[in-house]
This record gives structure tokens, C-alpha cells and sequence, in this order.
């Protein structure tokens, strides 16, 4: 034991780290406090940090601070915080664009500088991207505003390949009128190229009603029993059970030990009661709960 304790000392130097982490602990805290959108945006653009990337942007929700997909006109290389007025916006960053290579990044955020894109055939004049870039960049939302849709982004796109050429115009006759993407394309989209669905929460393809309450509610009834939807965070709490969201405020669920954890991003239905205790604040203590994916 003795050995074991000396060994210890090599690295235990308990009252040193505690007062670091206390000093990093008052810090972060001043500064979410009277800056939320810069440090939230600032712990997002290094991946998150404890918690997984989706608690934190969960937390930008919960105060108020939209989060969007990343945009070519308005995100950075990582996460960006524009301001419209006193209202932020955190935008993703380019680089979580799967297979979006650093050249390009580089090039469309210079490229922009002179004036933003207007559409799909001004980046594709001033941008060099593979097809597969320009694929990935219209699903995951990274040109929303600049077409009807990602589908009629998507066919246009099409059609300048057949083309051969962006400044090649098409004639006004084969001009079709193509289908919004389905919701649930959109965020399988979203989960696939950013690794998380970003512009709607899984819980939009709920039918009307069946989300049963809201987080908020909840915590305002402690004890009492409800029943209501959220979706599976990804992520460790730093304890027992995991996160739930149902997009505008977020908690830990906590159900019995033979019922297993649901996976990622799945819709979960809970019947259970909020409790508090000192350590956690809150919680939802959950007595059922079943899992449905969606995406």
C-alpha cells in the first residue's frame, strides 16, 4: 500500500490541481455568463470539450442562440457567431463538412470576400469543387437560401454536369418544378455529412400531438408523473444516464438499470417524474420508456 501511495505522489499533487481547475472553473463561468453566444461559440469550435458537441449546442438552444448548419457565405473553417442586431447565430463550421477538403474551405471563404455567393452556378464559376463536395454542401443545408430547396439545388447541380459548363444557361422549356426533399431526408442528410441533424429536431416528424410535454413543464412539476417525447443526445453525463433533448431545453433521464440506454438521435418516449437532488439539480426519472429511429 505504502508503494502504491509513494507512487501516487508523483502525480497527486491534489491542492495545485484543484486550484487550477477552480481558477478554469470561475473563469468559464464569468465568461458564459456575461458572454453565452462567444463562449459557446469559442467551446464549439474546439469540438466541445467534457461533454459531447451536441450538449453544447443543445445548451445554445436552451438559452435562446440558434445553431444552423454551416453556410457558404456566412461560416467560417470552424464554428461562427454572426449578430443580426443584438440577436447571435451560431453558424458550423466548414470543416465538419464530410469530405470537404481544407483547399476548398480556404478558397470559398477568400472567394467571398468580394462580394457572397449568389447562388449554385456563382460558386461553382468562382470555386473549383469536386462533385462530391458540391453533393455534400447542398444536403447538409451549406447553400440554403440560395435555391428553392436542396432537391431543386441538387438537379440544377445535375444539370450543370450535363451541361459541361456553370455558365452554360439551360433553356426555359426544360425547366422543371421539383419536389421540396422530404423532411426526413433532410435531417438523415444532416446526420450523415455534419454526423448530427442540425436544422429541425428529429422530433418535426412526430405526428401533431404526439410529443406529449414539454421539458419545461416538466421541471415545473416535480413529482407529479408525465408522460412526453424527446430525442437521445449523444454523450456521457459524467454519471449514470444519458441526455434528452426536445429541442428547446435539454436534462438527464435516468432509468432503471435493466432497461438498456437508447441509441443516438433516437425518439424517445418516457413516462416518468422529475426530481431534484443536489448534485444533479434535476432529473427525469424514468419508470418506461421505449425507442423509435427515425433517421
Amino acid at each position: 500500500l505504502w508503494q502504491q501511495v509513494a507512487a501516487f505522489a508523483g502525480y497527486g499533487f491534489n491542492q495545485g490541481h484543484a486550484t487550477a481547475y477552480a481558477d478554469v472553473s470561475y473563469r468559464s463561468a464569468y465568461l458564459k455568463t456575461h458572454w453565452p453566444a462567444e463562449f459557446l461559440c469559442a467551446r464549439l469550435a474546439d469540438w466541445g470539450g467534457f461533454h459531447h458537441q451536441a450538449v453544447y449546442i443543445a445548451e445554445a438552444r436552451r438559452l435562446g442562440i440558434p445553431v444552423r448548419p454551416p453556410h457558404i457565405n456566412w461560416s467560417g473553417r470552424k464554428f461562427t457567431l454572426s449578430w443580426e442586431g443584438d440577436a447571435p447565430t451560431l453558424w458550423m463550421g466548414l470543416d465538419q463538412v464530410r469530405s470537404l477538403r481544407r483547399a476548398t474551405q480556404t478558397a470559398m471563404i477568400g472567394a467571398r470576400q468580394a462580394h457572397p455567393f449568389r447562388d449554385l452556378r456563382d460558386l461553382l464559376a468562382r470555386v473549383e469543387l469536386q462533385r462530391r463536395e458540391v453533393a455534400n454542401l447542398i444536403r447538409c443545408g451549406a447553400l440554403d437560401g440560395l435555391g428553392t430547396s436542396r432537391a431543386a439545388l441538387l438537379e440544377e447541380a445535375a444539370e450543370v454536369y450535363r451541361s459541361g459548363s456553370s455558365a452554360q444557361l439551360a433553356f426555359a422549356f426544360t425547366d422543371l418544378t421539383v419536389p421540396q426533399e422530404a423532411l426526413a431526408d433532410r435531417l438523415r442528410w444532416e446526420r450523415k455529412i455534419l454526423g448530427q441533424p442540425v436544422s429541425e429536431s428529429p422530433l418535426a416528424l412526430l405526428a401533431a400531438g404526439a410529443r406529449g410535454a414539454n421539458l419545461f413543464v416538466v421541471q415545473r412539476r416535480p413529482g407529479q408523473e408525465v408522460k412526453l417525447a424527446a430525442v437521445r443526445l449523444p454523450g456521457w453525463t459524467g454519471g449514470k444516464g444519458f441526455f434528452v433533448s426536445d429541442a428547446t431545453t435539454f436534462a438527464v433521464a435516468l432509468p432503471p438499470d435493466e432497461l438498456p440506454a437508447p441509441r443516438a438521435w433516437e425518439i424517445v418516449h418516457i413516462r416518468g417524474r422529475w426530481l431534484e437532488d443536489e448534485r444533479l439539480g434535476g432529473y427525469l426519472r424514468v419508470d418506461a420508456m421505449h425507442s423509435e429511429s427515425v433517421l
